[in-house]
């Protein structure tokens, strides 16, 4: 997954059908934006290795931080994550099945439904946690703390121009694009 096994052809071609291109600053946004997409990826593996899926343990932390004794609403969730509920369902359900989260409606809003931790998830979660942290730990630890604060200072910033950009007029968009070709 952290090789780009048919980058060089790929580069070599395009370069070929357009000599005026700059492939090499091309080769490295390309790099760039590959590993962004093989983080998460590997993340998967990890989550899955640790018996937990990224999602179910997005959801169980968050209630684990933010819900209390209260529990945390769905909405609250949803609004977080950025995700309609019900993209979260699925997610719930499992969790539900698994005993580590119990639903239950919200005593003043009988449409609104809180999320708690079962005794079984909360006992999980004071188990997994400092066992994921270590993991992180491990990770990286091959990396200076310098290297952190400048790979996170890269990362922010590369988010800042992206977002910059897109709400700029700066955007080339070539005559007869493909969504005018449909």
């Amino acid at each position: 997954m952290t090789t780009l096994p048919e980058s060089e052809f790929i580069m070599k071609r395009l370069n070929s059908l357009l000599p005026e291109l700059d492939t090499g600053f091309l080769e490295t946004f390309v790099r760039v934006i590959h590993y962004e997409h093989a983080i998460p990826a590997l993340f998967d593996q990890y989550f899955a290795r640790m018996g937990l899926s990224k999602a179910r343990f997005m959801v169980l932390i968050q209630i684990f931080v933010r819900g209390g004794e209260k529990g945390l609403g769905i909405s609250e969730l949803t609004r977080f994550y950025n995700v309609r509920s019900a993209t979260l369902t699925g997610v719930i359900d499992t969790l539900e099945k698994e005993g580590l989260v119990e639903r239950s409606h919200d005593r003043k809003d009988r449409r609104r439904i809180n999320l708690r931790l079962t005794k079984e998830g909360k006992d999980f979660m004071l188990r997994f946690i400092p066992a994921h942290v270590e993991n992180m730990k491990r990770m990286i630890r091959d990396f200076e703390e310098e290297n952190l604060h400048q790979l996170l200072n890269l990362n922010a910033r590369l988010v800042v121009a992206i977002e910059s950009f897109l709400s700029s007029d700066q955007i080339q968009i070539p005559h007869g694009s493909a969504q005018n070709n449909k």
